[in-house]
């Protein structure tokens, strides 16, 4: 699959500091790295002060970019990449801007993903890479809180794009609403569309990131509403903490089943002979999308041939798993 665009310009690998004169010499003197010593210390001093100013403010003053990503697949880990990336920036309840693009991943887009999303392989070939559009989406995060819905899945795809086009990653602290519903509320799904249904949120049946993006912000009122926390510390304490911008170390070091691996990085279709919670027994072919380690379980969510729905199956209640072909 063709890029279109200038190639990515080579970067530094990232910790190392160099220092020239204008003649182009290495400055190494004593004098001079004192200096940078001390104006490093006082970066990290000026951030841990902004840091303790933001978590003080009341959220209505707080610039929160809601965020959401649609993908060739399942994780970064298998070289998976981002094929639409929507941001929509509010602050105190009003939309200061937003920003959508398609994007091309330069490989393929799994069928169990493209049933998902509908975003097609034709649909991006045109697109910019990644690489064309990372200072445009690091423009639009600037100093802003990012909300997402399973926040840590967009956070490793946008961090490994960051990563792959050799520009450092962002570090904007995160809110997930997924991880509030799941503290705080009591629904039958978590999923972001059955919430928004369960709740009376208007929203566009297509599964694509700006519409997404814009459920996620109708939900978050929703739990902002219901929790009221006053500041921004208040609500990463009812989350239980900062989401990190890495890919959990649940999803890092997930031990999945041989068929479902082959499945996963073919993205290729799996028979699952599975048992429900009511001891059902059923047999369904499914397109795996997304694997999630939830209360000392691996979950799969996938799309079900046999539903023509996207379902979340426990890997311990599947009884036979069979990878197509």
């Amino acid at each position: 699959m063709n890029c279109r665009g200038r190639k990515g310009s080579s970067q530094g690998q990232s910790g190392n500091y160099i220092f020239t004169n204008p003649k182009g010499a290495q400055v190494n003197s004593l004098r001079t790295r004192r200096r940078c010593f001390f104006n490093f210390r006082f970066l990290a001093i000026w951030a841990y002060t902004f840091l303790r100013y933001m978590l003080d403010l009341p959220l209505a003053e707080i610039p929160l970019v809601f965020l959401d990503t649609e993908t060739t697949g399942l994780t970064p880990r298998f070289g998976d990449r981002i094929v639409e990336i929507a941001l929509a920036r509010f602050r105190g309840g009003a939309m200061e801007n937003f920003y959508t693009s398609l994007v091309n991943p330069e490989c393929a887009i799994s069928p169990g993903a493209a049933r998902v999303h509908g975003i097609t392989d034709v649909a991006v070939r045109d697109a910019p890479c990644f690489r064309e559009i990372v200072e445009a989406v690091r423009a639009e995060l600037g100093d802003a809180v990012i909300v997402a819905h399973n926040a840590p899945f967009d956070l490793a795809f946008v961090a490994h794009e960051f990563r792959w086009a050799r520009v450092n990653a962002p570090d904007n602290l995160a809110l997930d609403t997924l991880t509030l519903l799941r503290r705080h509320f009591h629904f039958r799904s978590n999923a972001l569309a059955r919430v928004a249904d369960a709740l009376g949120v208007q929203r566009e049946i297509s599964h694509r990131a700006l519409a997404d993006v814009l459920t996620t912000r109708a939900v978050f009122e929703h739990i902002v509403g219901a929790l009221k926390p006053r500041t921004l510390g208040d609500l990463l304490r009812l989350q239980g903490g900062a989401i990190e911008w890495t890919d959990t170390v649940a999803r890092a070091e997930l031990a999945l089943p041989t068929e479902l691996e082959r499945a996963l990085r073919g993205h290729r279709k799996i028979f699952l002979r599975y048992v429900d919670e009511a001891g059902i027994e059923s047999e369904r072919w499914v397109s795996p999308v997304e694997t999630q380690w939830r209360n000392g379980v691996i979950h799969l969510r996938a799309y079900c041939h046999l539903r023509a729905a996207e379902r979340n199956f426990r890997l311990d209640r599947i009884l036979e798993m069979r990878v197509e072909g």
